[in-house]
């Protein structure tokens, strides 16, 4: 028990007696004044004694409240030097707390935290250097299924990024095609617009309205139709006459090529031959230059005069077998008749 309380509890034995003392000064003094000889003139004795009632318990009741204001004080004041005390001592205790804190550190910092020498792979140790210098204070040694189980999860994390991108992906893509068939649409839609457009401005002519009204169409349209079928199959045996007749004439005309080629081969040959006559020739005429000079003039003369009327003739053979042919082809075509190409 502190000196504190001591005195508290000395205070509240001492505080009954005073009150006790001044109930009783209290009482003395209230019957001086319930006497009748302070009674005022004109009152009755039963209302003086009413009223001194009245004042007695007015002034009991006062000194009541008076009395529990100070006991309330009182213990205010312990209840307020309590709390301090109750604050003290809780700083106290989170003093000692983290006192007590520090030193499991240091003492677990002393047990566990010791320098170990380890020898690691190459690529097994992800500090920076600095300086050319290792620095492992902030380091921290991890077991190697924790990196892979790290590298497991961002690799997880990145599939599900690239499904998720290729989703976004799909559904724009998905988009762009809504959004092209959409404008396919409006696009046939104006131009069935137009359609219509056209059709409600387009004028009904009596030819129109003759074809709309008649009743034979069909009829004449399967006329229409077995006509053209007829005509496309005399186009047909004509088409087919006509390459006949140009297979024929293509087989003489690689005959007659053939036969060229070989004539053409047998001149090559006598043209050697006349070279090397001629070149024998030249040179016997060069020796004997002098003495045959007029006569070998007179025949280079006649031999071009010759070669002039020969060429002449072969042009105006060439010209008739033109005109001949022309005409050949006029006879060729009076003979089949002209089919007129009918548009479908």
């Amino acid at each position: 028990m502190t000196a504190n309380q001591e005195i508290h509890f000395q205070s509240d034995r001492l505080l009954p007696d005073k009150i006790s003392c001044l109930k009783h000064f209290f009482k003395n003094a209230l019957a001086e004044l319930d006497k009748e000889s302070n009674m005022p003139e004109g009152v009755e004795i039963y209302v003086w004694e009413r009223m001194c009632k009245y004042r007695q318990q007015k002034i009991e009741s006062e000194q009541s409240v008076k009395q529990k204001a100070l006991i309330l004080a009182d213990m205010n004041a312990f209840l307020q030097k309590r709390q301090e005390e109750e604050d003290t001592l809780k700083r106290e205790i989170n003093d000692i707390e983290m006192a007590l804190a520090e030193l499991q550190e240091d003492k677990f910092r002393f047990v566990c935290n010791l320098e170990v020498q380890l020898l690691l792979k190459q690529g097994q140790v992800e500090v920076d250097p600095v300086n050319w210098i290792h620095d492992f204070i902030d380091s921290i040694l991890v077991h190697r299924q924790v990196v892979e189980d790290l590298n497991g999860k961002i690799k997880e994390l990145g599939q599900i990024k690239i499904a998720s991108m290729v989703e976004s992906k799909d559904f724009h893509k998905g988009i762009i095609q809504l959004e092209w068939e959409h404008k396919k649409n409006l696009m046939q839609l104006e131009d069935l617009q137009k359609k219509m457009r056209d059709i409600n401005m387009m004028k009904v002519t009596r030819q129109i309205q003759g074809y709309l009204n008649k009743e034979e169409h069909d009829g004449k349209k399967a006329q229409e139709i077995s006509t053209l079928e007829q005509t496309l199959l005399m186009q047909k045996s004509h088409h087919e006459k006509n390459v006949e007749e140009q297979k024929r004439i293509l087989k003489e005309l690689k005959k007659t090529i053939k036969q060229k080629k070989e004539e053409n081969k047998f001149l090559d040959q006598d043209l050697e031959s006349i070279n090397v006559s001629v070149n024998e020739r030249q040179h016997i005429s060069d020796v004997n230059a002098e003495k045959m000079l007029e006569s070998t003039a007179e025949k280079r003369y006649q031999d071009i005069v010759q070669r002039r009327k020969l060429v002449d003739l072969a042009k105006a053979q060439a010209q008739e077998v033109a005109v001949l042919r022309a005409e050949v082809e006029r006879l060729r075509m009076r003979t089949f008749p002209a089919l007129v190409q009918v548009e479908h």
